[in-house]
């Protein structure tokens, strides 16, 4: 089944998230495409790069745009033929990284968009701080004419401190808590669907809920694995 594509993904950011899309790749090639020996598997290199903490604001951005931009050369070097970013944050530099590659680089922002459309009309955005001032998902989302409600001011601090608790090792259960109570504040008959925009979050969230989660990295997974094994844009 090697096709002689490589998957190349920057991680680090975070590496539990990093490890999670790992784990959702080899499942979804076993599961949707019949991978069974060890040449129907995917070809992956990971790179897990400490890039400077831009959850919460911008101010070292700048660093680490010029490692990111460093590392898509790398992994195209090495014959990646497929990039991507297990970071949602990190999409806000898509097109200057893109310049970077003539291989295509999968935007997790916009997997998740397209899944989005045509399911729901107006979803609750749950991301991190830097995401949600920047209106990464909320420009988006408006192109394709969904609503987008986003937590208020408040409840920024903390969304950064679940997702720095995911970064940090710290028990799921109190976070998982902490979200889903975040959640409840702003879900009503009005919301018909939960996006996760930022990839540590689902590592924190229910796997079932009463209206539909766009999990960001199990769509991103879903989405290039399909490039992989199709060789086609999807």
């Amino acid at each position: 089944m090697n096709n002689k594509q490589i998957i190349g993904v920057i991680g680090g950011m975070g590496p539990q998230a990093s490890c999670e899309l790992y784990r959702l790749l080899i499942e979804g090639a076993r599961r949707d495409f019949g991978a069974r020996n060890n040449d129907d598997f995917p070809e992956i290199l990971i790179d897990s790069v400490p890039v400077p903490d831009f959850l919460g604001n911008t101010e070292k951005m700048e660093e680490a745009a010029r490692m990111l931009e460093s590392r898509v050369r790398r992994l195209t070097e090495h014959g990646a033929t497929i990039i991507t970013m297990a970071c949602n944050t990190a999409c806000i530099l898509s097109n200057r990284l893109q310049k970077q590659t003539d291989k295509p680089l999968i935007s997790v922002v916009d997997e998740v968009v397209n899944d989005v459309v045509g399911k729901s009309t107006n979803v609750l955005l749950l991301a991190s701080p830097t995401s949600l001032r920047l209106g990464l998902y909320q420009l988006a989302l408006s192109r394709y004419n969904v609503s987008c409600v986003v937590p208020k001011q408040k409840d920024f601090r903390e969304l950064e401190y679940i997702i720095r608790g995911v970064l940090g090792g710290e028990k799921r259960d109190p976070l998982m808590r902490k979200l889903v109570h975040i959640a409840e504040r702003y879900v009503d008959d009005s919301i018909d669907g939960i996006v996760l925009g930022c990839t540590e979050l689902p590592l924190v969230f229910p796997s079932t809920y009463r209206i539909p989660v766009y999990d960001s990295l199990s769509i991103l997974a879903e989405s290039v694995l399909k490039r992989y094994y199709t060789k086609e844009d999807v």
